[in-house]
């Protein structure tokens, strides 16, 4: 037997295990198995896109206490998710499907409370992964527009219907990027990898090697002299509002659940995926912005008021030149691009699970998949979506940023319900990744950090701030949980009438005799 016949026969063995387990989890299986330990970490790390994300981002812990907040906000940040990630690596391991967290929550809740709770899940799940998606595409064309701006040297200034029409374009483009076969997407998680490495690398060696020396900073401007740039008065809280970088950053990591029914070895690449995304996010990034909080000048304010409308930009701008920022910034912008790939592919992934379980309305035509096994319908429906979301724009930045602010509220609630379900019911099934008797004291750190970020999300960044300014994310929650209640609740047509938690489609008339499924390889 040859070295490919035995790798052949590994991968059949393998397949059969993870499907065999699908099964036991009631699902038949449907999706194929294409993704291995490498694409399925490059699903997370892209979804991430550390290096462009940053650039994006940044912003935020920048503008609200300078170059300290920026570094220390996120080695907090990052650290303090750690917990979340064991946790979800849990029950990720314990129970892998692509309907991740809001199947974690059937299993781990009582019948009583399980439909509801699965139902609200489910909708805050992908209604995040959605408008997450969404944002991305938002930064995606900032960043493209960013370096039109640069290679005009500032002259060229779209106005809004400009920018949405970019806008939709980039949802179409992003979208296709995910309509291939598994195996195809699975290549292109690999290259992900290398790419957005690369860009991470590539950024922090062009501004430590090309920064002139009158815009290098000193090391006590960068760790210790704190500045208020933001509009609280208060440091302390101006400082905490810093944590949005690492928050918008390093979500997405939660992803590789989405491709549980698609993975070989499924309970180890999981978890894998989920906690190493993390930490390298953590550690490369902790490298990047200690990189140009050392090399981007002392003045902020011009920073945060770049004619370029990206305060990073402004920074390769002096750091590399013109030709040489519009270049980086290109490859930025492609990265963002490529991170906009992995967030669809999360959604459409959580969309079609929840579909397969006659959750959404029009369940029946979105379960579909196509010919190659692809759930072509969610990803247009995802990309129909997004298309809409962006006509807020044409309104004002504020009702889009509220909006997006809305994305990490949604999917932090939707992380923290199977975690909370696990410390009340305490009604776990170890998988292969378990912490054991560390396992209830990290979910409860878990599910106390993410309580924090959601309050820090709901202020607003002006201590006194009027109708424009106002963060009006309370309101589109509140508004999501009021549809969520009603639509379940409706007399005769509601979720409540038709919706009981995952339906085991193996029980179907659909469903494929045991011994053709362990022996289609």
């Amino acid at each position: 037997m040859g070295i490919k016949e035995f790798f052949q026969r590994d991968n059949a063995k393998q397949t059969n295990i993870d499907d065999n387990t699908l099964i036991a989890l009631g699902y038949k299986p449907e999706l194929k198995r294409e993704f291995h330990y490498l694409s399925a970490f490059g699903q997370a790390w892209g979804s991430q896109g550390l290096a462009p994300s940053i650039a994006g981002s940044l912003i935020f812990a920048l503008g609200s206490g300078g170059s300290v907040a920026s570094v220390w906000t996120w080695i907090v940040g990052c650290f303090f998710l750690i917990p979340v990630a064991l946790s979800l690596g849990e029950l990720g391991s314990s129970r892998p499907t692509s309907g991740g967290v809001y199947y974690w929550v059937a299993k781990l809740t009582p019948i009583t409370y399980r439909p509801l709770l699965c139902w609200f899940t489910a909708y805050m799940i992908t209604l995040g992964y959605i408008i997450c998606y969404a944002s991305t595409v938002y930064a995606t064309i900032t960043m493209f527009l960013a370096t039109i701006s640069m290679a005009t040297g500032g002259n060229h200034v779209p106005n809004k219907y400009h920018d949405y029409g970019v806008y939709v374009a980039f949802c179409i483009i992003t979208c296709a990027l995910i309509c291939f076969s598994s195996r195809i997407l699975s290549m292109l998680n690999n290259f992900y990898v290398f790419y957005q490495g690369s860009l991470c690398l590539a950024l922090i060696l062009c501004v430590v090697i090309s920064t002139p020396s009158s815009y290098r900073n000193f090391a006590s401007f960068v760790f210790i002299n704190f500045e208020n740039t933001g509009h609280w008065t208060n440091n302390g809280w101006a400082w905490c509002l810093g944590l949005l970088t690492p928050v918008w950053v390093v979500s997405g990591f939660e992803s590789s659940s989405s491709l549980a029914e698609e993975a070989s070895n499924a309970n180890k690449v999981v978890p894998f995926a989920m906690i190493s995304s993390l930490l390298i996010c953590f550690f490369v990034g902790t490298g990047i912005i200690i990189a140009l909080m050392f090399t981007m000048s002392t003045d902020i304010f011009a920073l945060l008021g770049s004619q370029f409308g990206q305060s990073v930009g402004q920074m390769l701008y002096n750091s590399l030149g013109r030709n040489g920022a519009t270049t980086l910034f290109f490859f930025l912008f492609l990265g963002v691009v490529f991170n906009c790939a992995n967030l669809a592919f999360a959604a459409t992934r959580n969309m079609f699970a929840f579909s397969r379980d006659g959750g959404f309305p029009f369940s029946t035509f979105l379960r579909v998949l196509n010919v190659q096994k692809i759930p072509i319908r969610c990803i247009w429906t995802c990309c129909f979506i997004s298309i809409i979301i962006g006509l807020l724009m044409l309104a004002n930045v504020t009702a889009i940023t509220s909006i997006f602010n809305t994305s990490i509220i949604a999917m932090y609630f939707a992380y923290m319900t199977p975690i909370i379900s696990r410390i009340i019911w305490k009604d776990i099934t170890p998988g292969v990744f378990y912490l054991g008797r560390f396992s209830f004291i990290n979910s409860i750190a878990a599910v106390l950090w993410m309580i924090f970020i959601v309050i820090l999300l709901f202020f607003p960044s002006y201590q006194t701030p009027n109708a424009e300014q106002m963060n009006y994310a309370i309101v589109v929650v509140g508004f999501v949980l009021i549809f969520c209640l009603l639509y379940y609740y409706f007399p005769k047509y509601g979720g409540k009438t038709f919706f009981h938690g995952p339906v085991r489609t193996i029980d179907s008339n659909e469903t494929v005799p045991m011994k053709t499924i362990i022996t289609r390889h």
